[in-house]
């Protein structure tokens, strides 16, 4: 005890007399008023629990202890008002969103992990749902490093954008931007031949077609009843329209571009007297969307004519009234296709051409 009061006094008596005090050294930094020098230890502050931390009772500002049961070990020093810790790992930034995908009662979301884990692993990202509806929100949590969370206990009907986080040791990232909105729905049970949706359904949407969405029902859907058996494709005068498109899920492009095209200078009472016009001037079931089918569109149909037949008859509606039909697919400045609905075979006709029309829309 006695040497231990002499080094204090032999300190306390160097920081009097001199500007620096050196341990170690005999040429103190003029910067330091205590410069220690070593190459074989170091300056050990006193160590203890955060419990014993926390129990400091008034810590004069820049007070440092060593907390040996803090994120395995961590410096800390109090500032004044609360206590931080010297720390050179940071939170992770934050993950970049990906694609949402509905499914019945939930989602798949997903991420791209942060360009930095802020130096240390990652152990966890967080997906949380938020409804567009109110402000509820749906939080999971999924470990490891995948990069892609599914989200459950969604409600069905109910619109909701999605973000991520991921947390490391030190913390939780800011959270990524909000993912595009999906609509987690009740699988589908509708069949070719149902009656729905102001129509007989007629064809399911495969994958690869336009207008599929995987783990979702959707397709084409017949009017009950021819809108006319027969009418021009055209309306008063030849226009190359450019309405190509032949593929499923291209009918309603379709007939979209004939009527901007046909309809020009033109008083709009005249988007009866053509196919695509009269088309999508239908209304049945109450829908505004109905168009003239594209050639592989009115293919499908000629599939199950007798199903539609059987399924239009029961719901008010009649058989197909002729053999000719027009498809909305153009096949050139003067022609455009048609189908013969008793065998199948497709040919181009001349506009002019009265043929008959049945409208379809997607569901």
């Amino acid at each position: 005890m006695k040497n231990i009061f002499t080094l204090l006094a032999a300190v306390l008596l160097t920081a009097t007399t001199f500007a620096q005090v050196g341990i170690g050294t005999s040429n103190p930094d003029a910067s330091a008023a205590l410069d220690l020098t070593s190459t074989t230890g170091g300056l050990l502050l006193p160590r203890m629990t955060d419990t014993e931390r926390q129990a400091i009772s008034i810590p004069v500002a820049g007070l440092m202890v060593y907390v040996t049961d803090l994120n395995g070990g961590s410096f800390m020093f109090y500032d004044g008002n609360s206590w931080s810790a010297f720390i050179s790992n940071l939170v992770p930034d934050a993950p970049t969103i990906g694609t949402a995908t509905a499914a019945d009662s939930g989602a798949t979301v997903s991420f791209i992990a942060p360009s930095s884990n802020g130096g240390s692993t990652i152990t966890s990202y967080t997906a949380t749902a938020t409804s567009t509806t109110d402000t509820h929100k749906i939080i999971v949590t999924q470990s490891g490093s995948g990069d892609i969370i599914t989200v459950t206990g969604l409600t069905n009907g109910t619109s909701y954008t999605f973000t991520v986080t991921a947390t490391n040791a030190i913390g939780t990232s800011v959270a990524s931007v909000a993912s595009n909105s999906v609509t987690p729905l009740t699988p589908s049970t509708t069949a070719i031949g149902d009656f729905y949706q102001g129509g007989v359904v007629f064809y399911i949407f495969q994958s690869g077609d336009t207008g599929y969405i995987d783990g979702e029902t959707h397709g084409l859907i017949a009017a009950v009843a021819d809108q006319s058996s027969g009418i021009p494709w055209m309306n008063r005068g030849w226009v190359t329209t450019g309405a190509t498109g032949s593929a499923i899920g291209t009918g309603a492009d379709n007939t979209t571009t004939i009527i901007s095209l046909q309809m020009a200078d033109e008083d709009p009472i005249t988007e009866t007297y053509f196919a695509a016009g009269l088309a999508r001037a239908y209304t049945g079931g109450g829908y505004t969307d109905w168009f003239l089918p594209s050639k592989d569109e009115l293919h499908k149909m000629f599939y199950v004519r007798e199903t539609i037949n059987t399924t239009a008859a029961a719901n008010g509606g009649s058989d197909f009234s002729t053999n000719f039909y027009w498809s909305s697919t153009e096949h050139d400045h003067d022609e455009a296709w048609d189908e013969r609905i008793i065998n199948g075979s497709q040919s181009s006709y001349n506009k002019v051409t009265a043929e008959a029309v049945r409208a379809v829309r997607a569901f």
